[in-house]
C-alpha cells in the first residue's frame, strides 16, 4: 500500500506540475480578472506538484483514493474557469475573493508541509496554524477560489456548477473524516475545532 500511495503523490505531482508549466505558456499580459485566476491557478499547481514530488512522505496509513468525488470536485473547477465573464476587470471584488481563497490554500498547503498528500493519513493529523480555525482550511481556500469564478457570470449554469461543486466537496470531506475519526488524536481535534470548512456554519 505504501508503495501504490507514493505512486499516487508522484503522478499527481507530475500531473500538476505540467498543468502549471501549460497554463504558464498560455498567460497573456491582460489585465483582467481570468489573467489573475489563471496566474493563480499556475502557481497553486506549481506549490502542489512541488510538495508532492520533493517532499512526499506517504505511509501506509492512507486512505484509499475516492475516485468519483475527487474527478466530481475537479470537473467542477475547471468548469468554474470556463464560465468566467471574461470581461470582468482585475480591480474587482471578485479579484480580492480569489487571492484571498489563494493565500489561504497555499498557507494551508505549507502548513500541511510534506504531510500534503493526495489522500488523508491518520499519522499526519495537522492541528495547528490555519487548521486552528477550521478542519479542511486548504479545501476552504479553493472554494472562496471556485466562488470568485462563477460570481463573475451569475447564471444558471454557473449556479448548476456551485451546487456540483459544494456536494461533491461536501462528500470528499465526509469520505476523508471516516479515516481520520477513527483515530483518538481527531476526535479530540474536532472537539477543538468543530468547524469542518466554514466557521459557524458548518
Amino acid at each position: 500500500m505504501k508503495n501504490k500511495n507514493y505512486t499516487i503523490n508522484v503522478a499527481f505531482g507530475v500531473t500538476f506540475i505540467n498543468l502549471a508549466i501549460v497554463g504558464l505558456c498560455s498567460l497573456f499580459p491582460a489585465p483582467t480578472f481570468f489573467f489573475a485566476v489563471r496566474a493563480g491557478v499556475v502557481l497553486c499547481n506549481l506549490a502542489m506538484g512541488g510538495v508532492l514530488l520533493f517532499n512526499n512522505k506517504s505511509t501506509s496509513d492512507a486512505a484509499p483514493l475516492h475516485r468519483p468525488y475527487w474527478l466530481g470536485v475537479i470537473a467542477a473547477n475547471i468548469a468554474a474557469v470556463k464560465v468566467i465573464d471574461e470581461t470582468c476587470p482585475l480591480m474587482s471584488v471578485h479579484t480580492v475573493v480569489f487571492v484571498v481563497g489563494l493565500a489561504m490554500a497555499l498557507a494551508s498547503l505549507w502548513s500541511l508541509g510534506k504531510s500534503f498528500a493526495v489522500t488523508p493519513m491518520t499519522s499526519t493529523i495537522k492541528t495547528r496554524r490555519m487548521f486552528s480555525f477550521v478542519r479542511h482550511p486548504m479545501y476552504l481556500g479553493e472554494s472562496l477560489m471556485v466562488l470568485s469564478c462563477l460570481l463573475t457570470s451569475m447564471s444558471v449554469v454557473s449556479a448548476l456548477v456551485l451546487l456540483l461543486y459544494a456536494f461533491f466537496m461536501v462528500m470528499r470531506i465526509g469520505e476523508e473524516e471516516k479515516l481520520l475519526l477513527k483515530t483518538e488524536e481527531y476526535q479530540k481535534y474536532c472537539v477543538s475545532t468543530p468547524w469542518r470548512l466554514i466557521p459557524f456554519v458548518w
